[in-house]
């Protein structure tokens, strides 16, 4: 099954009630499903690029999870997390294949990944995004306090541990 009819199952899922979900994300389920039909049309300016949307999820399989009873093991993004980083990643305006979205934001309950989620793109688009465009990324965190603004950063280098992405990231601590 490809990505995106992953993620028109989850949509028409969401919409019928069969997972629980909140209007918001009811209606960002129904305007995906609206993109889609309308991506044929000449006067859509976007298209979705199945490839980049495999990219993201091909990415976070090399990452490790850090914590609990899957430490160690890669990191397999559940459908809701495909919805979410898929759209930002597959969806290309067709003017200059550039990303639609540039921001996200995500609301979801304790104990699900956010941080693992963050993490994992923060070092995408150090990465691969940066290369893409020729530059050289760094990632910085806040908080408002320290420890608070470690959280995201030691998550990152915790995905990494037995990663095969290791060796090509340099980290430091300032």
């Amino acid at each position: 099954m490809t990505i995106k009819e992953e993620l028109i199952r989850y949509a028409h899922g969401c919409i019928r009630g069969n997972i629980i979900s909140g209007q918001k994300h009811k209606w960002a389920c129904k305007r995906l499903l609206k993109d889609f039909d309308r991506e044929e049309e000449a006067d859509f300016p976007y298209y979705w690029d199945e490839e980049r949307a495999q990219n993201i999820v091909d990415w976070f399989s090399m990452l490790r999870h850090s914590k609990g009873i899957l430490a160690g093991q890669p990191i397999i993004l559940t459908t809701w997390q495909k919805f979410v980083l898929c759209q930002i990643y597959g969806w290309r305006r067709c003017e200059d294949g550039k990303r639609r979205f540039k921001k996200s934001f995500d609301e979801v309950a304790r104990k699900n990944a956010k941080t693992q989620m963050e993490a994992g793109t923060a070092l995408y688009e150090c990465s691969v995004t940066a290369t893409e465009n020729g530059e050289l990324a760094e990632i910085y965190t806040a908080g408002t306090k320290r420890d608070q603004s470690k959280i995201l950063f030691n998550e990152c280098v915790n995905m990494l541990k037995g990663s095969p992405l290791r060796s090509k990231f340099k980290i430091t601590r300032e």
